[in-house]
């Protein structure tokens, strides 16, 4: 057996590796696509002064945003001098109270003695709870406007009889001794 001399190279095992300029020709060019400006183009403030002498010229071409308003300005404050009114002038509007809906005592009676949630409220404070807030402010009023309707239509148990056209029982109602001897008990 004749002696080989080592080689470093591995052999045809794998792809081969291209050299640089033959992958260059293999390899697919990139679509080239526009690029996209980012701002105004180089040389725009130099433009102005072709601009105004275009439109000197004659042209109409388009307007610089950056050139503003020619309106003058005051530098000094002028007191604005208020609109005379007419002393004469009636106003053509009146004003008027508004009317509530037209519910006779006895049928907003009914509605206040149907109403469920007053009815609720009731029981809660016949079980001795304590309202609180809305709750409270709603039994409330409801029931000072119920007070008041009784007293209206006469209904109450507190409402004094109507004894006025019998004097003899107005007079033995009133109390004659405090009247003589004082406020004594």
């Amino acid at each position: 057996m004749t002696r080989q001399k080592k080689s470093r190279n591995a052999g045809d095992n794998g792809q081969r590796h291209l050299p640089a300029s033959e992958a260059r020709k293999l390899r697919q060019p990139k679509e080239e696509t526009k690029k996209k400006g980012a701002g105004k183009k180089s040389g725009s403030r130099n433009s102005v002064i072709e601009q105004q002498a275009e439109q000197l010229a004659g042209h109409s071409g388009p307007k610089d945003p950056r050139t503003g308003s020619k309106k003058p300005i005051a530098l000094v404050v002028e007191p604005v001098m208020a609109p005379q009114v007419k002393a004469d002038l009636q106003p053509k509007a009146r004003l008027s109270k508004a009317v509530a809906p037209g519910l006779s005592p006895a049928e907003e009676l009914t509605l206040i003695e149907n109403d469920a949630q007053l009815q609720q409220l009731l029981e809660r404070v016949e079980n001795n709870e304590i309202l609180t807030g809305k709750e409270a402010k709603y039994f409330n009023a409801k029931t000072a406007r119920l007070e008041q309707l009784l007293e209206e239509l006469g209904l109450s148990e507190n409402a004094a009889p109507d004894t006025d056209d019998d004097p003899l029982a107005q007079f033995e109602r009133t109390d004659w001794r405090k009247s003589i001897l004082g406020d004594e008990d």
